[in-house]
């Protein structure tokens, strides 16, 4: 029997309203509300849903349905937490789940409900059309996303491992469709960088402002930041983004071929600036290529006629797979010079990145290939 995809639309459309009008802003989360209502859904299919919680209110929920044993797990992921919100300043009440002008209203919508919303869906129509599955599909909600998961993904793999443990997994993230010279691609993220904030610090000796000195702190400061904008990092080409490229030199024309692999073959700012991209992707493109760190919060002085002994600014710092926290640190103090000291606010941690090279991969592009003729999926590594 066909499936009405009309009636799936109403079905999943309900789902997500419901989801949009439990408040799980995070923090506090409160996520067990999300939980139990997925969990009751699940349950009256003929699921058994797990809801484990982390902590009182911090719950995440798993479901599973069995395959053949052909392989291991592919685990369909979301976080059912969403950021704060100022509701005065919104068209319609967050927290409704309205439908209006064709689109549906709330916190949530698109970080991350919505994805949460079509997993489940997903997971009723497998059960409910009997799909026979080689390997088990698991739909797992996780609570705290936004604030470091603590209480989400990272308790469930300290506490709950046996429940989510999967060779492949679906998330957020990716699926931006982009044109390179006249070709379709759609982006399946497989990586992403790591954190280094960072924190600048410049001294020096402090003083009365009605009397000038030609060595300050905020002086220092300024030098450094002059640096830092001025330093050219070494361009680090991941496996992801040159198997990115290389899919999009196949496909391009000698006009666009012949930058591509300029660059694929030599790596550097000259050859990235002459890629055949418009202006913002060869900027997304840049941030993968290279280690980052951009100045984003200053902190110093606290009254208009003193000359600060000490002054800072924090950095946002962003490491690709394979670099360590550390040793962009030292790369930072080395480009900015000795005047100025530069520490990490956290240990930090190294970027991520999977061998797109699989059957999982290759099952995305062939389906992405029947729904867009003519399209072609290729690896990417997020920024973020």
């Amino acid at each position: 029997m066909a499936i009405d995809w009309e009636a799936v639309r109403e079905e999943v459309t309900w789902h997500l309203q419901a989801l949009l009008r439990l408040n799980t802003v995070n923090p506090p989360g409160n996520e067990i509300q999300a939980a139990n209502y997925l969990a009751g859904v699940l349950r009256n299919e003929g699921l058994e849903p797990v809801v484990a919680e982390g902590a009182a209110g911090r719950a995440n929920l798993v479901a599973r349905l069995h395959g053949s044993g052909g392989g291991r797990p592919v685990m369909l992921m979301g976080h059912m937490d969403v950021v704060s919100v100022e509701p005065e300043k919104w068209t319609h009440d967050p927290f409704a789940g309205d439908v209006a002008d064709g689109q549906i209203w709330g916190r949530g919508a698109i970080d991350m409900k919505n994805q949460v919303a079509a997993n489940l869906m997903v997971l009723l129509l497998l059960k409910r059309e009997g799909v026979a599955l080689r390997r088990d599909v698991i739909m797992a909600a996780f609570a705290d996303e936004e604030a470091g998961s603590n209480w989400g993904a990272k308790w469930m793999w300290a506490n709950r491992r046996d429940l989510i443990d999967a060779e492949y997994a679906l998330n957020e993230g990716g699926g931006e469709a982009v044109e390179v010279a006249g070709h379709r691609f759609y982006l399946c993220q497989v990586g992403e960088k790591g954190g280094a904030r960072m924190r600048i610090t410049a001294r020096a000796e402090p003083g009365h402002a009605s009397v000038p000195r030609d060595d300050t702190a905020i002086y220092r400061l300024g030098r450094a930041l002059v640096r830092l904008q001025q330093f050219q990092p070494p361009v680090i080409l991941t496996k992801s983004v040159a198997q990115m490229l290389r899919a999009m030199a196949d496909a391009a024309g000698p006009a666009a071929r012949g930058p591509l692999d300029a660059f694929l073959n030599d790596p550097s700012a000259a050859t990235l600036a002459k890629l055949p991209l418009d202006d913002q992707l060869l900027l997304q493109l840049r941030a993968t290529v290279l280690n980052t760190a951009v100045p984003t919060i200053l902190h110093g002085g606290h009254r208009i006629n003193v000359i600060p002994s000490e002054v800072s600014v924090d950095v946002d710092g962003r490491v690709l797979p394979g670099q360590q926290p550390e040793d962009w640190r030292r790369q930072v103090q080395d480009a900015v010079g000795p005047e100025v000291e530069v520490t990490l606010l956290n240990p930090g941690s190294s970027g991520i990145e999977a061998d797109p090279a699989s059957p999982f991969f290759d099952t995305i592009a062939a389906v992405m290939a029947e729904q867009d003729a003519g399209s072609r999926v290729a690896p990417y590594l997020v920024s973020g």
